[in-house]
């Protein structure tokens, strides 16, 4: 059976590990969706599963993969999932349209967004200007995707000066391959290693990344349902502190978390993910600022610069405070969160 799939249970009435406080209590069931599929860029939530450390702090936890940052936001909003992995960009934009039940951003995972617009050498594109023309293979759900209305009017590009076409996760790089399309939209670290895995030569990709082109903000995190924050806090600190401990192992080793992954998904390439991993983990995760706060923390005037720049982006009329989707009170302590790097 896959990890995605499998469960994993605490003793009825174990002791519970959790910052500052241990006592008995009954597992707490989660489920939590990806923001896409398993594979090195979910290592932290995947092999916190797989290792126990869910199970060690009273959570009985099962994950499953989706469509992208809208698809599970989307789920996480309906209820069928208590918690899920999303790109704040495409938190912000759903709740303009569904504000009662939007998730909570509790915790970030890239302190830099992956989004990005990626080409191979013959199709020209360097800036953003260059798209022009151009024919875009865009998913329906990813956030890069959600989000490329907004990067083309920050850019001062009309939408319609190019073609899009809507592909699936599956066939959109293949179509980039196979020159259906000049470009695709998606994150770096997912696209750049798919097509790296076909035998592409990694010196004909051409990456540009959104923040690189007035869209500074930052990418996945953790979000949860309305009232499973509310209503179980505890288990929400308990997950993060799980899932932070995992991550800390994950980048201090991508080999060994590349491996541990290649047994639970015997598709994937263990090479490429532990290439993955190190790409995420030099280019989107360590930074100045975690290097100062350490681990998921994220300062609420980033916050707050991301929702002025999806408001402008999407033309809103209206746009969420700080406060109405971002909590950052369930993260671990400092000391939990410093980067052991």
């Amino acid at each position: 059976m896959t990890l995605n799939r499998r469960t994993l249970f605490a003793a009825a009435g174990g002791i519970l590990a959790a910052p500052g406080l241990l006592r008995a209590q009954a597992p707490e069931r989660i489920r939590v969706i990806l923001n896409f599929r398993q594979d090195g860029g979910t290592a932290g939530y995947l092999l916190a599963l797989s290792r126990g450390y869910f199970r060690e702090v009273g959570l009985e936890v099962t994950i499953d993969g989706s469509g992208g940052s809208g698809d599970a936001v989307t789920r996480t909003a309906s209820g069928a999932y208590q918690i899920g992995t999303a790109d704040l960009s495409t938190l912000v934009e759903f709740y303009t349209r569904n504000a009662q039940s939007a998730p909570v951003f509790v915790a970030a995972l890239h302190d830099i967004s992956p989004q990005a617009v990626i080409s191979l050498a013959h199709s020209n594109i360097a800036k953003p200007q260059d798209l022009v023309g151009k024919r875009i293979g865009q998913g329906a759900a990813d956030a890069t995707s959600r989000m490329f209305p907004a990067f083309c009017h920050l850019n001062g590009i009309s939408i319609d000066a190019m073609t899009r076409q809507q592909v699936t996760p599956a066939l959109r790089d293949q179509m980039l391959l196979t020159r259906q399309v000049d470009a695709v939209t998606g994150f770096d670290q997912t696209v750049f290693f798919n097509l790296k895995a076909n035998g592409v030569d990694p010196n004909t990709i051409r990456m540009m990344r959104y923040a690189d082109f007035g869209m500074d903000l930052p990418g996945n995190g953790v979000i949860v349902g309305r009232s499973f924050l509310a209503e179980k806090p505890e288990a929400v600190r308990r997950f993060l502190a799980a899932s932070t401990r995992c991550w800390h192992e994950v980048l201090a080793d991508p080999n060994k978390a590349a491996a541990e992954l290649k047994r639970q998904f015997p598709l994937l390439e263990e090479g490429i993910e532990a290439e993955r991993i190190a790409f995420i983990r030099d280019n989107l995760i360590v930074t100045p600022r975690t290097r100062a706060n350490g681990l998921g923390w994220l300062a609420a005037d980033r916050v707050a610069q991301s929702i002025t720049m999806v408001k402008e982006g999407f033309s809103l009329d209206s746009a969420p405070t700080v406060e109405q989707i971002f909590d950052g009170r369930f993260l671990p302590g400092a000391e939990e969160r410093r980067l052991r790097l």
